[in-house]
């Protein structure tokens, strides 16, 4: 086993964590000049102040060198058209438009008079009832490792699908319905308030009329947060009560054991960052942040202790160098960080 560890001392690792989370906050789009100027004043009120806020930019600004990943909307952005199938190794996608969805789609065609076309075409009560069960658009989606994918659908949403992921969308007359079966994605809801727009994650259900968020389907939980907007969250979607609702900056993880819920909080800029290919931290547990950066390391990151899991992380994290931000950890945290032979890390109290 390797070790990376640092004999900084706890009050250079205080500054070095307050730093930190000064430039993470920097980068928010609600940064303010009096947020500036706070900022000045901490970095003038002592020399230790100006020489941490420097040293942790030089460390994250280094991690962030590396390019990241490439979507399928940077070949659209630059002219050349876009592959709409996964790559090799992926499920490939299939899409149904239906009936109905074509007639929907066609121009000019009210949707109040196609819903009142539809009841009369099918007839009576089994007949709506059978026009409203019956999805106007199906897809079935699923990204290899490796591969992050965008996704246009028919009402003007977006999805950011992230690798290793498997996501069913299906679009009936009054509702939208989407399935995470595994993995991670970001939604960008268009609003339809005569249309609910429902992600299923496991036992939990996530419903919203027009919001962004971002949701993570591991073995272990569900984790969702939100950029804006609001969104209601079913812990188990089979009991009725409790309802969550979470609001920006807002977030929940739900264990896939029992359902039970933890409150958290979401960086604003953070939500889904890695459709850039950067993970934003702000006062994160430690907990949350190893499980996050194992995903992109494909092996274990394992904690020594539980108590290291309530430790705040602040900083940023390149998704293509996820080993070079844990051997950074030891300079923000009282940690140490040992690689083991097979490639996953341990971190443990220094």
């Amino acid at each position: 086993m390797t070790d990376s560890s640092s004999s900084a001392s706890p009050d250079t690792l205080a500054l070095n964590e307050a730093a930190a989370e000064w430039l993470v906050r920097r980068q928010d789009a609600s940064w303010s000049a009096a947020d500036e100027q706070e900022l000045h004043a901490w970095l003038a009120a002592r020399p230790a102040h100006r020489q941490a806020y420097s040293r942790v930019a030089r460390t994250w600004e280094d991690l962030s060198q590396a390019p990241r990943p490439a979507l399928a909307s940077d070949a659209q952005a630059a002219g050349r058209p876009s592959p709409r199938l996964p790559r090799r190794g992926s499920r490939k996608a299939s899409v149904q438009p239906g009936f109905w969805g074509a007639v929907l789609g066609q121009p000019g065609f009210s949707k109040a008079f196609a819903a009142v076309c539809a009841a009369l075409v099918l007839g009576g009560g089994y007949g709506w009832y059978r026009w409203d069960n019956t999805p106007g658009y199906v897809l079935s989606v699923s990204t290899a490792a490796g591969e992050v994918r965008r996704l246009d659908l028919p009402d003007g949403s977006r999805v950011a699908l992230n690798f290793g992921s498997t996501l069913e969308v299906r679009y009936y007359p009054r509702r939208r319905e989407l399935v995470l079966n595994q993995g991670e994605g970001f939604f960008d809801v268009a609003p339809d308030t005569g249309r609910p727009f429902t992600v299923d994650a496991r036992q939990s259900r996530i419903t919203v009329v027009g919001t962004a968020f971002n949701v993570r389907n591991t073995p272990e939980e569900v984790i969702v947060k939100v950029s804006h907007g609001r969104v209601r969250v079913q812990p188990d979607r089979d009991k009725a009560r409790p309802e969550l609702s979470l609001g920006a900056e807002q977030g929940v993880t739900v264990d896939a054991r029992n359902a039970t819920y933890q409150a958290v909080a979401a960086v604003p800029d953070g939500v889904g960052g890695w459709r850039n290919g950067r993970l934003v931290y702000r006062r994160t547990p430690l907990g949350e942040v190893a499980q996050e950066v194992a995903q992109y390391l494909g092996k274990p990151v394992t904690l020594a202790s539980p108590g290291l899991k309530s430790l705040p992380v602040s900083g940023f994290a390149a998704t293509n160098a996820p080993a070079a931000f844990l051997e950074a950890l030891p300079d923000l945290l009282p940690v140490q960080v040992k690689r083991a032979p097979g490639g996953g890390y341990l971190i443990q109290d220094r």
